[in-house]
């Protein structure tokens, strides 16, 4: 048994061990240091713009200047912020930079988010009293429409947008969305009159159930014949929904009642990742991502990573992008993974062909979710990959694209449909007709219809809807 003292400096252990996590540390040339060194400011300046605004404990920005207020698409701009470290130890923030013109326009819209000083110098690794130079220079999209655009500001942690804690302040504009409001930039050109395109339809994968007597060793080989009968998803495509390249990536889908099982085959010439330890912010490499909910709610749902090394982040969120830390804080219970390499994870000089992720997800520790699961039902998922090659930055697919800049867009979930070979396929509702003697051009008084499934059962006047219809939707 543990002296009081000595439980206590367990405890306190284990906290510590709790809280931290991986970064993936930029290792910098003796130029980008010097560059680093250049940029933090050894007093305070004066901006052309002072705007003071206060985020939360961690930094104030005390303002900025801008080198046009007008410019055509295509065109750079080049904005410098001036940033004033407020916390002895920063936490791992990264700077969100949205520049907009008309709302609900796609073209009118640029996300600018960045790490200071062209991503060498994260937040966390200043210390209070530092002031920061953070240049930014960025073009205007060609097909930018005219009109007024904004340049809005801020830190985001994860998945939560910090607060800027004197919003109250006349001084400091912050919109509807908790944005700092800087600058005004006048786009020239024709103004964006036409409607913007309609939102690419939401894919819909279908899972196979194992037959009597087969089983899933959890091992990434896919060698199991169920995986062979499961049909892969169409080639995942860019978050933003644009015709444009990216790492390819498939899935597939089995089910046991109690088991959802997901395997994502990516190519991929240089397979890596330095992360160890579990929830680790493994985004900021090479990561498999999963998100769950199930019901469509919008609410209590799953984000769930494996990297190529195996390493797994596992989150559970009460509502859209809630606290960070105590959604990390969650561990899912009898979760299983494994990862396939085809080639040679982390030797960054040889040529990979890709790796395969194998996951076995509890359905009883998904929230929202029916169990049993049954042939029919129904659940909102999506699934993301990230891809940093040895050249060139860091690449995403989605299996459906949220269009705007945001892997928690829960309205653009696609769907999984359960499927039982033996009962056939099941048709969504709206292409479901109903079933009745005078459909089938049969005298009502003679029909002696049947349900697949169960014989003894006649099928009534309107079919009944599967257990996942209700969950799910179409």
């Amino acid at each position: 048994m543990l002296r009081p003292l000595a439980a206590i400096a367990l405890l306190a252990l284990l906290a510590l061990l709790a809280g931290c996590q991986e970064y993936a540390e930029p290792t910098l040339t003796p130029g980008q240091k010097k560059k680093v060194e250049a940029h933090l400011l050894s007093e305070a300046p004066t901006p052309q713009h002072p705007v003071g605004a206060v985020i939360e404990d961690q930094v104030r920005l005390i303002g900025y200047d801008i080198d046009k207020t007008t410019a055509k698409p295509g065109e750079r701009v080049k904005v410098t912020y001036y940033i004033e470290v407020l916390a002895e130890k920063p936490d791992d923030n990264k700077i969100f930079v949205h520049f907009q013109g008309r709302k609900n326009d796609p073209k009118a819209w640029m996300n600018l988010d960045h790490h200071p000083i062209e991503g060498l110098q994260p937040l966390r690794k200043l210390k209070k009293g530092d002031i920061v130079h953070d240049i930014q220079e960025f073009k205007i999209r060609e097909d930018f429409p005219g009109g007024p655009a904004k340049v809005y500001w801020g830190l985001w942690r994860g998945n939560y947008r910090l607060k800027v804690s004197n919003a109250d302040d006349p001084k400091v504009e912050v919109d509807k969305e908790g944005r700092v409001v800087l600058a005004t930039v006048k786009v020239e050109g024709k103004a964006g009159g036409e409607k913007p395109k309609a939102k690419p339809r939401l894919p819909m994968a279908r899972a196979m159930k194992l037959g009597e007597g087969e089983s899933i060793t959890v091992d990434g080989k896919l060698d199991e014949p169920v995986w062979s009968r499961a049909v892969a998803t169409a080639k995942w495509t860019s978050p933003d929904g644009k015709d444009r390249p990216v790492p390819e990536t498939t899935a597939r889908f089995a089910w046991t009642p109690d088991t959802l099982y997901v395997a994502v085959e990516s190519v991929d010439s240089d397979v890596w990742s330095t992360f160890t330890e579990r929830d680790s912010n493994t985004w900021e490499q090479e990561v498999i991502e999963v998100f769950l909910d199930p019901d469509g709610d919008k609410k209590d749902y799953l984000e769930l990573q494996v990297t190529p090394a195996n390493v797994i982040f596992d989150a559970k969120f009460e509502r859209h992008r809630s606290d960070l830390a105590k959604a990390r804080a969650w561990n899912m219970k009898g979760f299983e993974t494994a990862v396939a390499v085809d080639g040679t994870l982390n030797e960054r000089g040889d040529t990979d062909k890709g790796y395969t992720v194998e996951m076995a997800i509890p359905v009883a520790e998904v929230p929202g979710a029916k169990a049993p699961l049954a042939h029919g039902f129904t659940w909102r998922i999506n699934l993301f990959r990230w891809d940093a090659p040895k050249e060139g930055r860091q690449q995403a697919a989605a299996f459906s694209p949220p269009i705007v800049g945001d892997f928690h867009a829960l309205d653009r979930f696609g769907r999984i449909r359960f499927m039982d070979p033996k009962l056939g396929r099941v048709l969504p509702r709206s292409m479901r007709p109903a079933i009745t003697p005078k459909t089938l051009k049969l005298d009502p008084k003679k029909a002696n219809l049947r349900l697949p499934g169960n014989p003894a059962a006649p099928i009534p006047a309107t079919p009944p809807a599967t257990s996942g219809e209700a969950s799910g939707g179409e």
